[in-house]
């Protein structure tokens, strides 16, 4: 027989009587609400701090807390003067939200020798990423998932330091801000007109 797991002991103390098992009911229902109020405000205090870091140069905005536990929600880092023509960011794949990344993305799809140097240099001085470019829309120059246990905010551990914010918000800024030195030099190339 295999030893009770978490869940089973917690289980068998709720059906100890009525009180114990309605509160942890009450727990259960709100706990979506609970996860939404932690990475929205988590979120919000990143965002503040990667525009203290990079100054007003630099536009963060904040397409993750208006539904934050959706897929495809994100934070979007670009220069004021790409704005809408690319952006470095962070984004989960995944609903919950899981499948965390770092991305680096612009609208067009024409080829550059720059995009080559840009992929390369993050490579090189971040971390081994890959390149997707879709049949239609814009070009992921470069992305990569965060690095366990960041890249999945579903987790017990993780939605916790979500709520303590200061090492969760160091490690995503510190990341964020690096990518955006190394990448933003060759996307003011790119975007030249």
């Amino acid at each position: 027989m295999k030893p009770p797991t978490e869940a089973d002991v917690i289980a068998d103390h709720v059906f100890e009587d009525e009180r114990k098992l309605r509160l942890a009911v009450k727990v259960g229902l709100a706990f979506p609400t609970i996860k939404e109020k932690i990475i929205r405000k988590f979120v919000q205090s990143l965002v503040l701090e990667l525009e203290a870091r990079l100054g007003k140069q630099w536009v963060v905005t904040d397409y993750w807390t208006d539904d934050p536990l959706q897929k495809e929600r994100q934070v979007a880092l670009a220069k004021s003067s790409w704005l809408n023509r690319a952006n470095i960011g962070l984004e989960c794949e995944k609903a919950g939200p899981s499948d965390l990344l770092y991305f680096v993305w612009r609208a067009s799809r024409q080829k550059a020798s720059a995009i080559t140097d840009l992929k390369q240099s993050l490579d090189d001085k971040f971390s081994h990423g890959n390149h997707y470019s879709p049949s239609s829309g814009g070009d992921t120059l470069w992305w990569k998932h965060v690095d366990p246990p960041y890249r999945d905010w579903t987790d017990e551990d993780m939605l916790v330091a979500l709520w303590w914010k200061k090492e969760a918000i160091e490690y995503y800024a510190n990341r964020l801000v690096k990518i955006c030195k190394i990448a933003g030099p060759s996307l003011d190339k790119l975007l030249i007109k």
